[in-house]
């Protein structure tokens, strides 16, 4: 039996948010992870078209389905694969988001679980984003102070990207959900060095 794909619950709701106070228009915005649906909506309406990604192919079509339903599917493009592999690297995507899972556990549910830190699986989704992500564009990620979030950023910024926390909420008494924002920057100019 296939389980059910991931509802907007909180954190959906605080990446939504968070996207929704970006400034900016989009030509192509990606998600990872698409689930149910509910931020390929939100990217929808920031972009002129959005591609949506989910290995589970009932979360793929939940997702066509809102698309068709709240009137989007004619910009709205949805993959059934991991993270985004079945699309071509280079710089495609100007935004793409995703709410990973980010629960520290060595177990393998793939719907909560982001590895023994909690950021394995974050940091591979972030890995397929870059390669697809145009200079200067935005990864948001959303990541829980349960995992070993500082070394997600920390991992990052080594790799040269800025990284910055966009919005923080507490879910509870020993956890904070983290929306994090990675710019992809530009290269450096050699013109006059």
């Amino acid at each position: 039996m296939t389980p059910e794909p991931y509802r907007a619950s909180e954190d959906t709701v605080l990446l939504a948010k968070a996207l929704e106070s970006i400034d900016g228009s989009y030509r192509l915005a990606g998600e990872i992870g698409c689930g149910a649906g509910f931020i390929t909506e939100v990217l929808a309406s920031m972009a002129e078209e959005v591609v949506s990604s989910d290995m589970d192919i009932e979360a793929a079509r939940e997702t066509w389905s809102r698309a068709k339903r709240k009137g989007f599917d004619w910009k709205a493009h949805v993959v059934c694969c991991d993270r985004l592999e079945a699309i071509r690297e280079g710089e495609v995507f100007q935004l793409t988001a995703f709410n990973p899972p980010y629960l520290p556990d060595e177990e393998k549910d793939a719907a909560t679980s982001g590895g023994p830190s909690g950021v394995e699986v974050p940091l591979s989704f972030v890995e397929s984003a870059v390669r697809r992500v145009a200079r200067n564009g935005l990864i948001v990620l959303l990541l829980s102070s349960l995992s070993d979030w500082l070394r997600a950023l920390e991992e990052l910024t080594i790799k040269g990207f800025r990284t910055s926390v966009l919005c923080a909420k507490s879910v509870g008494l020993f956890e904070d959900l983290l929306v994090i924002v990675v710019l992809r920057s530009a290269p450096r100019s050699s013109a006059g060095a």
